[in-house]
């Protein structure tokens, strides 16, 4: 037993102080500015300490438990809350094997990086978080602010789930990352991405990420139910949606809001804007609809929304506004 002085623990990389047997406080390499939390599904375990290989996770659930209790004991402020400065980094190890489904009520200020295959498609070797056929793959019923969410598939099956559903999202980014459909299963999700009635989907960057499906396609590519201001979604591809695209919500407040060069196909709308409460651009998105850009309240498309530069490809009747050129022009 060590009594007193600083012991070395190989397994954690912590650096421990022992009083009387007892340890009082341990320094980790990754600083108490901000933990590196790791998680493989395959070797890891919930019981571990998370700060390596070695001494992996199994869920990024668990991660995130002992991330937010890390940023409460760094800074004496919970994650959750206003004046939190801490932040932490969750690894997950891409493998054979889904990760489990992902519910919280909040998560802030993570960065969750997948390590593995690009995560657009189905086989070996990508990261991906699964709700199967009977959860959403992410859901979170409070808000969450300024994480990172950067090369995960999430995946789900069934007409009651999305591959990512949320309430308030604020200030956080979603890079090269898949929204799709589980390849298992047959049936259309609501949407990749969704956040719930009258929620925020505010000051956020979705760039280059996939929505799709080796199967059954989505509903919708990505669902607003509230505001989406100072919102970018930039350079992504919306494929196969069985409805529509991109889909925004009467309510939705988006100002400042851009969706720019994207590649939208979707069976009924491209682009749908609800929304009386204005100024958002669409510029420079090639897109195949029935409809491609659709907006039926609110600002107009010259003035307070503003459509430029989209190559569009109709079937019905669209109010989009000036600068678009029909395919084969």
């Amino acid at each position: 037993m060590i009594k007193r002085g600083f012991h070395y623990n190989p397994s954690t990389s912590d650096l421990e102080l022992y009083v009387n047997g007892t340890k009082v406080d341990s320094w980790n390499s990754s600083g108490k500015a901000g933990n590196v939390y790791h998680v493989n599904n395959i070797t890891g375990s919930a019981s571990a300490s998370g700060l390596s290989w070695s001494e992996a996770f199994d869920q990024v659930s668990t991660a995130i438990v002992a991330a937010t209790a890390h940023g409460l004991a760094l800074t004496g402020v919970a994650p959750t809350a206003a004046g939190f400065y801490g932040r932490d980094t969750i690894l997950i190890m891409g493998s054979g094997t889904p990760y489990t489904a992902v519910a919280t009520a909040a998560c802030n200020k993570l960065d969750f990086i997948g390590i593995g295959d690009n995560p657009r498609g189905d086989g070996m070797g990508i990261c991906v978080i699964t709700g199967a056929n009977v959860a959403d793959a992410w859901s979170a019923t409070a808000s969450m602010r300024g994480n990172t969410w950067y090369n995960i598939q999430f995946d789900a099956s069934g007409t009651s789930y999305c591959a990512f559903d949320a309430t308030n999202v604020l200030r956080s980014r979603f890079e090269e990352c898949a929204f799709m459909g589980d390849a298992h299963y047959n049936e259309s999700l609501i949407a990749g991405l969704r956040t719930s009635t009258d929620s925020a989907f505010d000051g956020n960057t979705v760039y280059r990420c996939f929505f799709g499906s080796n199967w059954a396609g989505l509903t919708s590519g990505m669902y607003f139910g509230g505001s989406l201001s100072d919102t970018v979604i930039q350079d992504c591809v919306i494929i196969g949606c069985v409805t529509n695209g991109i889909i925004i919500a009467s309510d939705a407040l988006t100002i400042g809001g851009v969706i720019k060069d994207n590649i939208i196909q979707a069976v009924t709308y491209g682009i749908k804007s609800s929304s009386a409460q204005s100024m958002l651009s669409i510029v420079g998105n090639y897109i195949t609809s029935a409809d491609a850009i659709n907006i039926v309240a609110g600002g107009t498309a010259t003035g307070e929304h503003m459509c430029l530069g989209n190559i569009v490809s109709n079937a019905g009747t669209v109010v989009s506004g000036v600068g678009e050129t029909p395919y084969g022009a």
